[in-house]
């Protein structure tokens, strides 16, 4: 598909706009050790249901500790041995998220490729299963707040991944139809809203969870990271 009919860009931010690994790997762990109350055995249990190999320290894509929002984890988790209620483990794990985007990990290139798409006159928005709070902290943390028209998380009630209500929101804000919008995304759940919600391109990153074969099926094209936007759009700056 061409990239000239493109004129906003929605990311998702974990594995996309920021390093999955170093940031949310020691996230993920600090996690469970609170919900495990210090047990050990029960924090990788934990990790382990919602997706965290613990061979390889990778997290798999797809997972909830991957793609997934805050209730989804702590739904498991309070099934899995957490020693906190399930409303506790939520607003604790929403807490400890928010907090960390403080010191989150930008994929190379982030300031730099956000800057000149908004100059270039691209409308840009985040649709994440993490928090909005936690978003908002990671964009203010990078400077780049005022470049995003649009915000969602998991609990801004446009619903969740793979369903359309966050890509659909984001084309009702900016007033523009789905096929002039680009998702890009890590994981198969970003690309499969992209796919059902009809957007005019469909990228994949492999900067987070994702392979390439976990997100061909549903990319138009895939991409190292986001600093390489440049080239996709080179054509049609205006």
């Amino acid at each position: 598909m061409g990239s000239s009919k493109i004129k906003a860009v929605l990311f998702d931010k974990d594995g996309t706009l920021l390093k999955y690994n170093e940031t949310w790997v020691p996230i993920n762990i600090k996690a469970a050790r609170l919900a495990a109350r210090g047990d050990e055995m029960i924090a990788l249990h934990l990790l382990v249901s919602t997706g965290f190999d613990p061979e390889s320290g990778a997290v798999r894509a797809g997972s909830l500790l991957g793609a997934g929002n805050t209730e989804e984890i702590a739904e498991i988790w309070s099934q899995n041995g957490a020693l906190f209620l399930k409303t506790e483990l939520i607003s604790m794990l929403d807490s400890e998220f928010s907090k960390a985007m403080q010191n989150a990990v930008p994929v190379n290139g982030l300031v730099q490729i956000i800057n000149q798409l908004h100059h270039r006159g691209y409308q840009l928005g985040v649709a994440s299963s993490d928090s909005e709070n936690a978003i908002r902290v990671f964009l203010q943390q990078m400077e780049l707040e005022t470049h995003f028209s649009f915000v969602s998380g998991y609990d801004s009630g446009f619903g969740h991944k793979p369903d359309t209500g966050m890509f659909d929101a984001f084309c009702r804000a900016i007033k523009l139809g789905p096929e002039q919008v680009a998702m890009i995304g890590d994981n198969p759940q970003d690309l499969q809203m992209a796919r059902t919600g009809q957007a005019g391109m469909s990228i994949g990153v492999l900067s987070g969870n994702g392979t390439h074969a976990d997100l061909s099926p549903l990319s138009d094209m895939i991409l190292n990271d986001i600093s390489q936007l440049g080239n996709v759009f080179s054509s049609s700056w205006h």
